[in-house]
C-alpha cells in the first residue's frame, strides 16, 4: 500500500475538524502529524500522532492566532519527516505551508478557507489589527495554493469560498463522516416535550440567540457543551433552560433520540456534524437560515428554517409545536445516509488516486 501521512493544524481542542482528520488516518491506516497540541485534545487511539512543534520555545504562545500562524508559516515550510511519505493529505489550512517535494501527491482536505481573511471580513474588518491580520494572511497564503493536486471542500458551501477566494475551480466535495446507521431512531410521538442543543459554547455558535428564544416560552431547553461563553450564558438563562455542561458521546446521543427538536444557530456554520446527527437520529433540526445550516435543512421536511433573531426562532419553534415536519423519524434518518462513514471513506481514496495519477509522469 502507498505510504500514506495525515498532517493536521492544531490539537488545541477536540472538534470536528479534528474527527475528519482522524478518520482519514483511519481510512488509510496512516500516521497523523499536527502542529501545537494538548494533551487533553489528543484521543487514545490506534492512531499514531506525531505533535511537530510542542517542544518549541513557542508552544507557551500557542493559544495566540497571530503567534501560532506567524510560526506556523516560518516552521511547516521544511518537514524533512514528511518528505518521506509518497502521499501526504492535509487537513486545514496551516499545513498548507509545507513545500513538498515536486513528486510528492498533496491532497488538501479544505474545513474552510481562512474566516478572518475572508468571509467574516466584512463583519470583522473595521478593526485595523483584524484588517492587518487579514490583508498578511491573503497575501502570504496566496503563494501556497498551487501546491496541492487536489483540493477537497467539506461542503459545497465551502467549495464556493475555494472557488471564489482562492481561485481553485476544481474542487472535490466530500461530506465529513458521521456514522449515521449508529444512532438511535425514536419515533416523534415517543419523543419528550424538551428541545436541545450541543456546541462549544462560543461567540460564533450564537447559543445566546436560542437561549434568549426560551425566555418566554413554556418548552425545556437542555444545552450541552462547554466554552468562554458558559457563564454569562447561565446568568442570562430562565429556569427553562438547563446546562449539562460536557457531555458524553453516550449522553449526547441518548439527547438526541428524546428530543422534541435539535436548535442550531451558528454564524455562517462551514458544515456542522451534530445537525447531522440529530438527522441521523431522526430529529427535526431548527436551523437558522446561515451558513450550510441552510442546505442541511429542507424546511418542512426534515426540520424547520428560520431568519436570524430571538423572535423568529420563536415563530420556529411554535410552527413545529403545532405542525410537525413532513418526514417521520425513520425517513429523517435515511435520509441523513448521506453523510455517512462509507461515502467519506470512499471520496478520499478517489482524491488519493487522483492526486497520484496528476503527479505521474508519462515520457
Amino acid at each position: 500500500m502507498t505510504d500514506i501521512a495525515v498532517v493536521h493544524g492544531n490539537y488545541l481542542a477536540h472538534g470536528g475538524g479534528e474527527v475528519v482528520a482522524e478518520r482519514i488516518a483511519e481510512t488509510f491506516d496512516a500516521p497523523l502529524y499536527y502542529g501545537f497540541g494538548d494533551d487533553s485534545a489528543v484521543p487514545d487511539t490506534d492512531t499514531e500522532h506525531v505533535g511537530l512543534f510542542d517542544d518549541s520555545l513557542l508552544a507557551r504562545w500557542k493559544r495566540s492566532p497571530f503567534v501560532r500562524d506567524a510560526f506556523y508559516a516560518w516552521a511547516f515550510q521544511h518537514r524533512p519527516e514528511l518528505h518521506e511519505y509518497d502521499v501526504l493529505v492535509q487537513s486545514g489550512n496551516e499545513p498548507g505551508w509545507y513545500v513538498p517535494p515536486d513528486d510528492q501527491p498533496i491532497v488538501k482536505y479544505v474545513h474552510s478557507t481562512p474566516r478572518a481573511a475572508y468571509d467574516r471580513f466584512p463583519d470583522k474588518g473595521s478593526d485595523p489589527l483584524v484588517r492587518a491580520y487579514a490583508f498578511a494572511t491573503r497575501v502570504l497564503y496566496a503563494q501556497t495554493l498551487a501546491y496541492p493536486d487536489v483540493y477537497v471542500a467539506n461542503s459545497e458551501l465551502i467549495a464556493r469560498r475555494v472557488r471564489r477566494y482562492w481561485g481553485i475551480d476544481d474542487v472535490r466535495v466530500v461530506y465529513p463522516p458521521v456514522p449515521v446507521d449508529s444512532y438511535e431512531v425514536t419515533p416523534h410521538d415517543e419523543r419528550e416535550p424538551f428541545f436541545f442543543t450541543f456546541s462549544r459554547l462560543e461567540e460564533s455558535k450564537r447559543i445566546d440567540e436560542i437561549v434568549t428564544a426560551f425566555a418566554d416560552r413554556d418548552d425545556r431547553l437542555v444545552v450541552g457543551g462547554d466554552g468562554p461563553e458558559a457563564d454569562r450564558l447561565r446568568r442570562m438563562a430562565t429556569d427553562n433552560v438547563e446546562f449539562r455542561g460536557f457531555l458524553s458521546e453516550s449522553e449526547k446521543r441518548d439527547l438526541l433520540a428524546r428530543a422534541t427538536g435539535f436548535v442550531f444557530a451558528a454564524r455562517n456554520e462551514d458544515f456542522g456534524i451534530v445537525p447531522v446527527e440529530a438527522l441521523a437520529s431522526g430529529t427535526p433540526v431548527v436551523g437558522v437560515r446561515d451558513g450550510y445550516t441552510r442546505y442541511q435543512i429542507r424546511d418542512g421536511e426534515n426540520g424547520l428554517l428560520y431568519d436570524r433573531g430571538s423572535e423568529n426562532l420563536d415563530g420556529a419553534l411554535n410552527r413545529l409545536r403545532a405542525e410537525g415536519v413532513e418526514l417521520d423519524a425513520e425517513a429523517i434518518a435515511t435520509d441523513a445516509e448521506r453523510y455517512g462513514v462509507e461515502a467519506f471513506e470512499t471520496g478520499m481514496r478517489e482524491a488519493v488516486t487522483e492526486a497520484k495519477e496528476r503527479v505521474r509522469i508519462d515520457p
